[in-house]
């Protein structure tokens, strides 16, 4: 019978070769920062909020017109007109 070939290293490699391969174990001090820094690329950022524009409130303006037409005597017309404007102040 004839002698098998020996496998290269290179497909011994592929053979044990997994989906993802393991990830290196960092130092402390630099988990951290690998932490934080791949946490804050993940995060959506928040939109910023939108602030409504104040409108100007206008003074409440309220006018009265009053006509009196009387009569005291025949033939005799008296009319009296009163107009009053009252502004009040926005709250």
């Amino acid at each position: 019978m004839a002698k098998r070939k020996k496998q290269s290293s290179k497909v011994q490699k592929r053979k044990g070769a997994k989906a993802r391969p393991k990830a290196k174990k960092l130092s402390k001090a630099t988990r951290g920062k690998a932490v934080a820094k791949g946490a804050a690329a993940r995060t959506k950022p928040k939109r910023a909020p939108v602030k409504k524009a104040a409108r100007p409130v206008a003074p409440a303006v309220e006018t009265v017109a009053v006509e009196v037409i009387e009569q005291p005597a025949p033939g005799v017309i008296t009319v009296t007109e009163v107009e009053e404007t009252e502004v009040r102040q926005a709250s």
